[in-house]
């Protein structure tokens, strides 16, 4: 089999670390990459023999290059620590292993919950963002601050099998990442030089709600793609332009 290492980001997950760790600990080599926890999530890690470098987060893109620098081995597994590999993934990405490893990115579809529900529309599923094994030679993570795009060369290959993703199981812990992210974001644009204006706090939370309630079919996941929908439109999308205007008037 074709030896492999995996990476993980992590910032103070213990609650997500060990069920992460655990769908991945048959890999040859686990890489966490901390962002100077303050909780248990580095002794965790350890405890599973995971090699852990602490390392300050400027950018999402970044940390993750940084990542790969760490890596032992050509071939490489990522997830975050709110996901796991289902057991039909893991099934495929071992019988790939064994093999001569025809492609060099291997995509996976990700399936998220929030709260209690598995959220299959809403332009949430499936979810092709990142790829989930790859060659380390073939991948290059650009230098954004969130939400970042991934540059790849060579032959890709779609994998069945999910990763589960679990981000929001509170709504409390929906709002305090999309506080941290919306900064990340506001920062990001405004360093791209987008520039508000008083149009975006009406247009864009409005266009965001009809496309993931009604364009996504996010009506199909019932009250829970209602108010996911409310959230993502009059939370998320509305802070980081109010957090842009910030930046421009500070």
């Amino acid at each position: 089999m074709n030896k492999v290492s995996a990476y993980v980001l992590t910032k103070n997950v213990e609650k997500y670390i060990k069920d992460c760790i655990e769908s991945i600990k048959w890999v040859d080599e686990i890489v966490v990459i901390d962002d100077y926890s303050t909780d248990n999530t580095v002794e965790i890690a350890k405890s599973f023999g995971c090699k852990v470098i602490q390392n300050n987060l400027e950018c999402f893109g970044k940390q993750r290059n940084f990542a790969l620098e760490h890596c032992t081995y050509q071939w490489i597994v990522c997830l975050d620590a709110d996901e796991r590999l289902s057991q039909h993934l893991r099934k495929e990405i071992e019988y790939e292993l064994k093999k001569s490893l025809d492609f060099d990115v291997y995509i996976a579809p990700r399936k998220s919950k929030f709260i209690n529900k598995w959220i299959m529309h809403s332009g949430w599923y499936p979810d092709y963002r990142h790829p989930i094994l790859f060659n380390k030679s073939k991948v290059k993570y650009k230098d954004q601050l969130v939400h970042e795009d991934v540059d790849y060369k060579g032959k890709k290959f779609y994998f069945k099998g999910d990763i589960l993703h679990y981000p929001y199981d509170t709504i409390k812990n929906f709002i305090k990442k999309s506080d941290f992210y919306s900064d990340l974001r506001s920062k990001e644009m405004f360093q791209r030089g987008k520039r508000f204006k008083i149009i975006n706090l009406i247009v864009n939370p409005t266009v965001m709600f009809f496309k993931m309630y009604v364009l996504k079919k996010g009506f199909l996941d019932g009250v829970t793609g209602l108010i996911l929908a409310l959230l993502y439109s009059s939370f998320y999308t509305l802070m980081k332009y109010v957090k842009l205007w910030e930046l421009e008037n500070k």
